[in-house]
């Protein structure tokens, strides 16, 4: 027993500083609540968050939500869309929600869509009443755009996130401009 002890105390003092010694790992940005299951998925949300303000207020307002948020790429979706998100299940505490997109597009289209779905999961993060497929529903029928539809569900949220994350995105420069006159000009 002595020796076990003796042991278990020996593990605990060499191992208790390895852990604040190793190198932190760089911020997911994608953080707890988004978890995207392909690594093409991966890419186009470090793409968003590198460079689309737009893209990045979308995870941080998940990030403080009740919502766990898949991501998946998936061969097509019934009815041609490239994209749609669906309610899952919830717990008392958290509500799990999927993101289906058909990579379909060059990396600026799909960062792009990927943003127009995380509006999506953004309004219901918003609406605390949605806790199944049926409250969900509901929340798209309560949209005026959505008043004529009885299949496809949009919001003009939606789309004009999808809209400024495109343009964020095509505008975006990485880094001070390559010659100061840039900068003053107004060359882009």
């Amino acid at each position: 027993m002595m020796v076990a002890a003796a042991i278990l105390a020996c593990t605990l003092a060499l191992t208790s500083g390895l852990e604040s010694s190793a190198p932190s790992a760089p911020a997911d940005p994608m953080g707890p609540r988004v978890r995207a299951l392909d690594a093409r998925a991966r890419e186009w949300i470090r793409i968003g968050t590198a460079q689309s303000p737009t893209f990045r207020g979308l995870l941080a307002h998940l990030a403080a939500s009740d919502l766990i948020l898949y991501i998946e790429i998936v061969d097509g979706i019934i009815g041609g869309s490239a994209g749609r998100l669906y309610f899952v299940t919830a717990t008392p505490s958290v509500r799990y929600v999927r993101i289906e997109v058909v990579a379909q597009g060059n990396v600026r289209e799909m960062v792009a869509l990927v943003g127009h779905e995380l509006q999506h999961a953004v309004e219901i993060a918003n609406a605390r009443q949605v806790r199944d497929r049926q409250a969900l529903a509901l929340l798209d029928l309560g949209m005026d755009e959505n008043a004529l539809s009885r299949s496809r569900y949009d919001s003009v949220a939606a789309r004009v996130t999808e809209e400024r994350v495109r343009s964020e995105v095509a505008g975006y420069r990485a880094g001070p401009p390559a010659h100061p006159e840039d900068q003053t000009q107004g060359r882009h």
